[in-house]
């Protein structure tokens, strides 16, 4: 099952608009995983028995959809972005219940707003500094590519592949992957293994004590970057076909969400 929810996972990793770590949690094993990352060294043999099945699915879940998310995304473009924000939408409903799962406060919208105003500042500083240029893809820009991608499984409601459409670095570095571009992987897997490295244990520190205010903040930045990515809207009937798939991607991700697996046994 580890293998099957890893390859799920996996294909979010490069699906713009989903979250690897939204599904995380939504299948019961994002807690399990941070915990048994964090305590590696200390526990290493159990560890590596919960992950590496993880592991080895994501990364059939990644080399297996990605030919296919490349043409779709030269192709059809538009009707994809709206199945996503679906998909984005339906997991939404579920973030709610575990930000609330310590009970509701007012003051947690304000952590909502402040992820909201941080993504939309980051995306202005950026638009300012480049003229609304895109990055050049090169090591540096795949090593970003990781280092968003790592972060969007790490903290859960992220949409990094958002972000990365925005810098203009989303279809290069998918091309990269399906051309086996092994200098610009190499870089992508440094940026995902230093980011994890620096990140893990103050993102797990931030949810245990800070649980509302973490997945509040969190909400507001996956709300900032669909904004961001959000394709406008048109009268005509690919509108019609892209508000069915908003509508289709929506209950997909609700059903997936609704009933998310408590069974997962953290590694200890």
């Amino acid at each position: 099952m580890r293998l099957v929810k890893g390859a799920i996972i996996g294909v979010t990793a490069i699906l713009p608009g989903a979250s690897g770590g939204v599904l995380a949690v939504a299948m019961g094993v994002y807690r399990p995983v941070i915990d048994a990352a964090v305590n590696f060294f200390k526990t290493p043999k159990r560890s590596i028995l919960y992950l590496l099945p993880l592991g080895i699915g994501g990364a059939l879940g990644l080399l297996l959809m990605s030919r296919l998310v490349e043409w779709l995304m030269v192709n059809h473009e538009t009707p994809v972005m709206y199945l996503l924000i679906g998909l984005v939408a339906g997991g939404v409903p579920s973030l709610v219940g575990e930000a609330n799962e310590k009970g509701f406060k007012k003051r947690y919208l304000f952590s909502a707003l402040c992820g909201f105003l941080l993504i939309t500042a980051l995306a202005l500083a950026d638009r300012l500094l480049s003229g609304g240029t895109t990055l050049p893809f090169n090591g540096w820009a795949a090593a970003l590519c990781g280092a968003l991608i790592a972060l969007g499984t790490v903290i859960p409601g992220i949409s990094t592949s958002f972000i990365l459409m925005y810098l203009g670095i989303y279809e290069p570095m998918l091309s990269a992957l399906n051309s086996f571009n092994i200098p610009m992987l190499l870089a992508a897997g440094a940026g995902v293994l230093v980011t994890i490295l620096l990140t893990i244990s103050i993102v797990k520190r931030m949810f245990d004590r800070f649980h509302g205010y973490a997945y509040y903040g969190v909400l507001g930045l996956l709300a900032g970057s669909v904004l961001l990515i959000f394709p406008g809207v048109s009268f005509s009937l690919e509108q019609l076909l892209c508000t069915v798939l908003c509508a289709i991607g929506f209950m997909a991700s609700y059903l997936l969400c609704k009933n998310p697996d408590k069974g997962e046994k953290q590694p200890s």
